[in-house]
């Protein structure tokens, strides 16, 4: 994450109301971390040297006995792998956007994020840094002046709107199932993959038929992200379903739904929500309620059951 340094404003004479600020964008921070994976921290020294409030720095705000301990926490990590961003590292460019005062300066944070195509993540200190969209010049000896605007990051929201859309074009890139099985953990951090899955998805090598896949294991990605160990079919609906009893005290057809999973135990997937495409096809899988993610344990046709053979 690249934090925008022109919203390290000072807040007043109020210390507690730059610790409510922290409080929202640490609050931010973690969500990058969890959801996106983003454990880089690139900022400029302003974060440690400007005072927020009379006298009040970040390290008067580590000092505090007020502020938790799980937020200083949090933000040591975070600064202990710090990189720190300079003027002189962006000698043929520059982003220039208009702050608070209505002056036009310029934004190494923001500079950064548009050439390394990122995001910034902005601290709730004005209302200009709170938008989702930081628009500004970008000025380069090679390119010229043009407008442009980075993605900012100043509430939850904005991250789910962020990780929503890098899945959605992640999503649309994906042509065959051997490229959807390279991408499974980005584009589905709460699915696990049994590995005998690769060799499912490989073998569906129709673009429309990959998509169809895609759009059901959205539905159990969209599930399990807020899983809490429960599992209710209701509320995960698209006809989510488990096998019936005459194929649970079948050997032979239940033996067809016992998938090994990542430490080789072998585990029966009764659950199962359909897809079509080239063929009426099954997702099979299990939910954890250990790790609050789902495993996919099968992705291909229909399996056979007392009735029907595997079509």
């Amino acid at each position: 994450m690249i934090i925008n340094e022109l919203s390290l404003l000072p807040v007043g004479n109020s210390q507690e109301e730059f610790d409510n600020i922290m409080s929202r964008f640490l609050s931010v921070c973690l969500m990058i971390r969890t959801k996106k994976s983003d454990n880089d921290f690139y900022c400029t020294q302003e974060l440690f040297l400007k005072e927020f409030a009379p006298g009040y720095t970040i390290y008067g705000w580590l000092d505090n006995p007020h502020v938790s301990r799980k937020e200083k926490d949090l933000f040591r990590k975070m600064a202990y792998k710090r990189q720190l961003l300079d003027k002189r590292q962006f000698l043929g460019s520059e982003f220039l956007t208009e702050t608070p005062d209505g002056s036009m300066q310029s934004a190494i944070g923001c500079l950064a994020a548009y050439e390394a195509e990122g995001y910034v993540v902005s601290l709730q200190t004005s209302p200009t840094w709170e938008q989702e969209e930081i628009y500004g010049i970008y000025v380069s000896a090679a390119e010229g002046d043009k407008k442009v605007s980075v993605r900012n990051c100043c509430f939850a929201e904005h991250v789910e709107n962020l990780e929503l859309e890098e899945r959605q074009k992640a999503f649309r890139m994906v042509s065959s199932g051997k490229e959807l099985w390279e991408k499974r953990e980005s584009l589905y951090p709460h699915l696990v993959f049994c590995e005998c899955v690769r060799k499912q998805l490989e073998e569906s090598r129709n673009s429309l038929h990959i998509k169809t896949i895609m759009k059901r294991l959205q539905i159990l990605e969209d599930y399990f992200r807020d899983f809490d160990g429960k599992f209710e079919k209701d509320k995960m609906g698209f006809g989510c379903r488990e096998e019936s009893e005459s194929v649970k005290k079948n050997e032979k057809l239940r033996k067809m739904r016992i998938f090994e999973l990542s430490d080789k135990r072998e585990e029966f997937f009764s659950w199962h929500i359909s897809f079509s495409g080239d063929f009426p096809g099954r997702i099979h899988f299990m939910p954890d309620a250990t790790d609050c993610v789902g495993i996919i344990g099968y992705v291909g046709k229909h399996l056979s059951t007392s009735s029907h053979s595997t079509i």
